[in-house]
């Protein structure tokens, strides 16, 4: 008796089971066809497969984790970050932000014991000056520091007593790079491309005995830049090799090696000045 013929039963290549649409998933058959039998004659048999499994499939399903437009501008579960509306005043026609003298005296009392600080002539990565710094003068006190940008960062100390220790006791510097810091205002742009000046400490050699003190060392420091302090070891005038001042001096300085000074009887004598580091003149 002849039997009848039973059509193969189509072999899918990998598991077993019917593979995803193609639609659905990457790395399946892209053809969206069925795997032809391996064994036409004999029974059903599930051939191994370099394609990969079901199981390792990458389907494109739709994510629980992405939010909507309105979601992505829902408000903060933090209160400090709200912010307000205020409406603009209108000058010449123009809107214009014109918030109340408190805001800004309010936002100054938050930097008042500030320093702002730039690198004379090199940047290096914030975290290396600031475990330089840390080391320098995290023994006085705390601070935290805030990086403006093209190499000028704001450090913030706890207290004015820290602040001042700092700008009494320099110079300072950053893997001998001059570090030149002075005190923050409000008027004071944060932008280096803005700095015409730089403060310096310098040591003055030299001094007749009867201008080492304020008045005198004023005038004798008034030829290199604008006076700002003394060396507070300097006022009890212990020892009389030098007077350590500090100067705001132009960034365009020559830096000039020495100071001549008219004495009382019109006679004239050179007062030596030393720097902390040799630079060439610059315009910043």
């Amino acid at each position: 008796m002849v039997q009848d013929k039973v059509a193969p039963a189509p072999v899918y290549v990998g598991t077993g089971a019917p593979p995803f649409p193609a639609s659905q998933c990457t790395g399946i058959n892209h053809a969206g066809k069925q795997a032809a039998s391996l064994n036409p004659s004999g029974p059903v048999v599930d051939v191994p497969s370099v394609a990969p499994s079901s199981t390792n499939a990458t389907c494109l399903k739709p994510s629980s984790s992405v939010q909507s437009w309105k979601e992505l501008f829902a408000p903060s579960n933090n209160p400090d970050s709200s912010l307000e509306f205020f409406e603009p005043s209108l000058v010449d026609g123009q809107p214009r932000a014109k918030p109340p003298l408190e805001v800004a005296l309010n936002g100054a009392k938050e930097w008042e014991h500030s320093i702002v600080a730039f690198l004379v002539g090199k940047k290096l990565p914030n975290k290396d000056v600031l475990q330089i710094l840390q080391r320098k003068w995290g023994q006085v006190g705390r601070f935290s520091i805030h990086v403006a940008g093209n190499g000028v960062f704001l450090a913030r100390f706890e207290n004015r007593q820290v602040r001042d220790w700092v700008l009494e006791n320099g110079p300072w510097d950053v893997w001998g790079y001059h570090l030149a810091v002075r005190p923050w205002s409000r008027d004071m742009s944060l932008s280096l491309g803005e700095c015409k000046s730089m403060p310096l400490w310098v040591k003055l050699k030299g001094v007749p005995i009867q201008f080492w003190n304020k008045v005198g060392l004023s005038y004798i420091a008034s030829v290199l830049g604008k006076p700002l302090h003394m060396d507070v070891t300097m006022m009890n005038r212990h020892a009389l090799v030098f007077a350590r001042v500090c100067i705001d001096m132009s960034a365009t300085s020559s830096f000039p090696e020495s100071v001549t000074l008219e004495l009382e009887d019109g006679s004239t004598t050179s007062i030596e000045v030393m720097y902390p580091w040799r630079l060439a003149a610059c315009a910043l």
